[in-house]
């Protein structure tokens, strides 16, 4: 596929100005938010490797200059139907529990710095709801909501 998307490398140190620093990124009409210092990289489409058994939403790999790095579908990791990738589509590189990993997303809204103040804690409409990823709900401007993620834990319980 073609890379559609420049290059954005976030390798850097993590630091003060990283504090309450998000990259939301969007998939089907709702916006996402993970913290900025797991984001290693984004990256156009590129071609996937499948690989049998994988857990779900897992789409295969990738070969990102000589590391093999496992793909993860958040439309399907999140219960959305699988759709077609369009040039927004992209590949958000994270650094997660000493790996690498991609997340297919549809497109990326911005980089941002969310105040503490303007995070609620998600929702419970059921005792047993509680969504373990789920960190909270993000007030951003112009009355938009963003559900950010702990990147760390969306993974648990993939495979189920």
């Amino acid at each position: 596929m073609a890379d559609n998307i420049a290059e954005i490398d976030y390798a850097v140190p993590v630091t003060d100005e990283m504090e309450n620093m998000y990259l939301n990124f969007s998939v089907g009409s709702e916006i996402y938010g993970i913290e900025i210092r797991y984001v290693i990289q984004i990256i156009g489409m590129q071609e996937i490797t499948e690989m049998p058994e994988m857990p779900h939403g897992t789409k295969g790999f990738i070969n990102l200059r000589g590391n093999v790095i496992p793909v993860v579908s958040v439309r399907l990791r999140f219960g959305k139907p699988e759709e077609e990738y369009t040039q927004r589509t992209c590949i958000i590189v994270v650094h997660v529990d000493g790996k690498e990993i991609g997340l297919i997303v549809d497109g990326i809204q911005e980089t941002i710095t969310i105040e503490p103040d303007n995070i609620s804690p998600p929702p419970v409409t059921d005792i047993n709801s509680q969504v373990p990823y789920i960190m909270g709900i993000a007030k951003l401007t112009g009355g938009r909501n963003a559900i950010l993620i702990q990147v760390q834990k969306l993974f648990l319980g993939a495979g189920d």
